[in-house]
This record gives structure tokens, sequence and C-alpha cells, in this order.
């Protein structure tokens, strides 16, 4: 199969703790997981993206150590990307879509560590989504909601799998609620400044 039909899977990352993925991001790279294994049982072989930069003042890169989990799961590495430049849920998006844009995709990044890839962050940001794959979109569930609203305004076409969660904390819907009103704020300016 052509690698640019290949369909595409969206990992968003978490926080990783000393090169490991936290207890969240366990759930939502399991969950891609179980997607990849689902569409290679049909003769597909998906790309995984792994999208997490650095998310505090000298953390981890999350990317790397979502693409080492999944490579120890099977995934092989000619099946990942790594995206360590995005510090939120609208820049992982973005970055997918100029990625995915790009005339360098596949080759440039798909199945290369994050250190050979090209930095997405100088590629357009706003790009022609016509054309561009549907999306299977991976995230927790109490952040789905919000992802896939971010991930269809910039054009994408997403499909949404919730990674499960043990609890849904009253402080996860809260921090989901009070991201949404801030998206939607920063949306609002951009378009008013773009009017």
């Amino acid at each position: 199969m052509p690698i640019q039909t290949r369909p595409i899977i969206a990992v968003l990352g978490s926080t990783v703790q000393g090169g490991r993925p936290n207890p969240a991001l366990h759930s939502r790279l399991d969950t891609a997981v179980q997607e990849w294994r689902t569409a290679t049982g049909v003769g597909l072989e998906p790309v995984v993206f792994c999208l997490g930069g650095i998310g505090s003042e000298g953390a981890e890169a999350e990317a790397p150590v979502m693409a080492r989990y999944l490579e120890q799961t099977g995934i092989p590495r000619r099946c990942l990307v790594e995206e360590t430049h995005s510090r939120t849920t609208e820049e992982n998006l973005r970055h997918l879509a100029a990625i995915l844009a790009s005339p360098d995709y596949p080759d440039a990044w798909v199945g290369k560590s994050a250190e050979e890839a090209p930095d997405p962050t100088v590629l357009p940001q706003e790009v022609a989504t016509d054309g561009l794959p549907p999306i299977t979109l991976v995230t927790s569930r109490p952040h789905l909601p919000r992802a896939l609203l971010m991930a269809k305004s910039i054009g994408l076409d997403p499909r949404g799998v919730a990674a499960p969660v043990h609890t849904i904390t009253l402080k996860s819907l809260v921090r989901e609620v009070g991201a949404l009103a801030i998206w939607g704020a920063r949306s609002l300016r951009r378009a008013i400044a773009g009017s």
C-alpha cells in the first residue's frame, strides 16, 4: 500500500515521568496500539503520530517516550512519527496538519526520530486541509471533546477514540472547561484580528 494512503492515528501526549508514560498517557498509548492492531488485522498499516513536546521547563519531551513505548509493543519504527515542538493541544493538531500537508510528507517524518525529522514550526500553520486523510484521534475521555472541536476547527477530519481513565475528577473536568474557554477566547481574538 502506498504510504500516502495509510491511515493516520494521532495520539495526544500527556506527562512523562522519568522516561516513562504517566498512567493517562499509558492508557492513550494502549488505546492507540489497539487501533493499530485492528487496522493491521484488515491489511492496513497506519502511521502513528506521537504528538507531544515539552510541557514544562526542563521536562522531558513526550513524543520520544511515546514512540519507544509503542515500539516495545510491536509497532515498527517505520510506522511512527515523533512531533516534539508542540506545547498545547492546538499546536499538536496544527503541526499534525502542517506535516500531512507538507510536500515532504511522508519521507521526511515517518520512521524518523524527532532529531532526524524537520521542525514543523517552520511549515505554514494555516494549511489547506482538502485532501488530507481522515485521522483517528486518541486521547483521554475528558480531553476528547475539546480535542475534536479543535481538530475540526483546523479543518481536520477526526474520528475520536477515548482512552479509558480510572477516574474522572472534578479537577480534570474544570481543567478542560477552562482550557476550552481559553482556546475559544484565542480563536475569537484571531478571527477578529483577521477580519
